[in-house]
């Protein structure tokens, strides 16, 4: 049983996720939803604090940005103590846990130490991380999806999987946002000169996870049969190296790790961005950031029919027609590379900038802010 109060001007609301998320730093580069959601919401009026969880070093701040109260505490530590005691003090109503099933526990503790509601983000499909164990006869995964107030899916894909356990009550899918100031289309032939790039071949770009899932390979393996043909194309990567994907040819251009606010020079400076990922469940799915960052840019794509890009924007995907292909089809990838070098077409552009994206979810959250936990 709930019951009814009166709803503060300022909400207050503790987000606790991890600092180090797909290759990004949450805090340095202000990089997605870990950082943009609780940042918009503070701006919006609401009382939030933002605690990272940084698995990778032994850096501990506290900072205060545009109202965002901010503590990043390593694993393990003293300071992982201190900053529990802080948010005892703190007192939230609503605890949001995003990064992983571990964060999602200590979410999930404190709400029920401090009677606070629970809402567990959920910005991918925990259970196949390879950091997640699964002791016999326990799912963790499960256990906190099942006792969450409210579930946040970036993926419209991984909400329908997980439908039937909740009868879609307390579900919302909140996109992943785009910083829509940063990602917009510029001049090919400026971004080329400011990275150094030949203005005069075809570029094809893929930036991002070179896993094996994430077709990389075939990627490469297309543009070896359009260069076959006597094409002048080559091959823009960006991410960081997988043993799965070697990166031996001369013509593929990598430039290793980039910072997040150079990344629209490199998606500006391609004739087309790939995104040619395989059917796998952990893809399927996703929700890539960088799908929505391409379509900001107003650049030709070509994409797998997987859900992670025909769910998730299945406007664009019905736009795209010939430009989409079939995973693991090396051919057909190729075929659709050629299609868009040669006649291009551009996708409706989505709207979804961080202010609208976290005003969604601030307003799935508010009825459940408006409650006492029993």
């Amino acid at each position: 049983m709930t019951n009814k109060k009166h709803c503060p001007e300022g909400q207050r609301i503790l987000f606790l996720g991890k600092r180090f998320y797909t290759n990004k730093d949450a805090w340095a580069e202000r990089f997605g939803r870990v950082f943009r959601m609780p940042s918009e919401w503070a701006r919006s009026g609401a009382d939030v604090l933002l605690w990272l969880v940084d698995y990778y070093t032994w850096q501990s701040f506290n900072a205060v940005e545009d109202g965002l109260n901010v503590v990043s505490t390593p694993v393990p530590g003293l300071t992982m103590f201190k900053a529990m005691f802080r948010v005892i003090r703190f007192r939230p109503a609503v605890i949001v846990a995003s990064g992983d099933c571990y964060i999602g526990l200590v979410g999930w503790l404190l709400a029920r130490c401090m009677r606070a509601r629970f809402v567990f983000d959920i910005y991918d499909k925990y259970d196949e991380f390879i950091t997640y164990h699964r002791p016999p006869g326990f799912d963790l995964f499960g256990f906190l999806r099942r006792r969450a107030d409210l579930r946040l899916y970036p993926s419209r894909a991984l909400a329908q999987f997980y439908h039937a356990e909740s009868d879609g009550n307390g579900d919302e899918v909140v996109a992943n946002g785009v910083d829509d100031q940063l990602f917009r289309p510029l001049s090919m032939v400026e971004c080329r000169q400011r990275l150094g790039l030949d203005p005069d071949v075809y570029l094809v770009g893929y930036f991002g996870g070179m896993e094996l899932d994430r077709g990389v390979g075939d990627l490469i393996a297309a543009i070896q049969l359009l260069r076959e043909k006597k094409e002048d194309v080559r091959l823009l990567l960006c991410g960081k190296e997988h043993p799965s994907t070697p990166l031996s040819h001369d013509w593929i251009i990598y430039r290793g790790m980039v910072a997040h606010v150079e990344m629209p020079l490199y998606l500006n400076a391609s004739n087309v961005l790939a995104i040619p990922y395989r059917a796998s469940t952990f893809m399927d799915m996703g929700a890539s950031c960088k799908i929505a960052e391409y379509l900001m840019c107003e650049r030709p794509i070509v994409s797998t029919r997987t859900p992670n890009f025909v769910a998730n924007f299945p406007l664009q995907a019905e736009e795209l027609g010939l430009g989409l292909c079939d995973a693991e089809n090396i051919p057909d990838l190729a075929r659709a590379i050629d299609l868009q070098l040669h006649a291009p077409k551009l996708l409706t552009v989505p709207r979804m900038g961080w202010p609208e994206i976290a005003a969604r979810a601030l307003n799935a959250i508010q009825p459940i802010t408006c409650k006492t936990a029993t």
